[in-house]
């Protein structure tokens, strides 16, 4: 995948950051958890999980750093992670759905103010309004979305 290096050099320097101020880091997925996440997103929301997201997931299953969530491969209320991390994918779409609009893309995570979403089909990475949908901003790839958010928070 095309900016593996990049973004595994920010997920890195990202959760220094995060255990340099004594905040808990998820553990990286194994394969069988991104398997099964890939099975539950094509279930539930007729979704693929963008490769690109998957290799984050294989260094850290989930990041909450600085008012930047990226969802987890498994996690949910009734069975956090780490740190009471609750926010899975399966677990946080569901509720993005409950409200209006937000069917027809896959949410990979959120800032304070913005939506971090993929077409269903993985493509097409964008900030969205939390509120409007407005896209706020676009990527060339998850990778480079990845990359950008990390690194503005270290």
């Amino acid at each position: 995948m095309a900016g593996d290096d990049g973004m595994d050099a920010v997920i890195v320097a990202a959760r220094d950051a995060q255990v340099a101020v004594g905040e808990i880091v998820q553990a990286g997925a194994d394969e069988t958890r991104i398997a099964a996440l890939r099975a539950a997103l094509k279930r539930e929301f007729s979704a693929t999980l963008p490769d690109d997201y998957a290799a984050l997931l294989r260094r850290s299953d989930g990041v909450d750093f600085d008012g930047l969530v990226l969802y987890g491969s498994w996690q949910s209320a009734a069975t956090p992670g780490p740190g009471g991390f609750w926010q899975g994918l399966v677990a946080a779409n569901k509720l993005w759905r409950e409200g209006p609009g937000h069917d027809a893309y896959l949410v990979l995570g959120e800032t304070d103010i913005d939506l971090f979403t993929v077409n269903l089909d993985g493509s097409g990475p964008v900030l969205r309004d939390k509120v409007s949908s407005d896209i706020n901003e676009t990527f060339p790839s998850v990778a480079a979305a990845i990359q950008r958010l990390l690194a503005t928070r270290r």
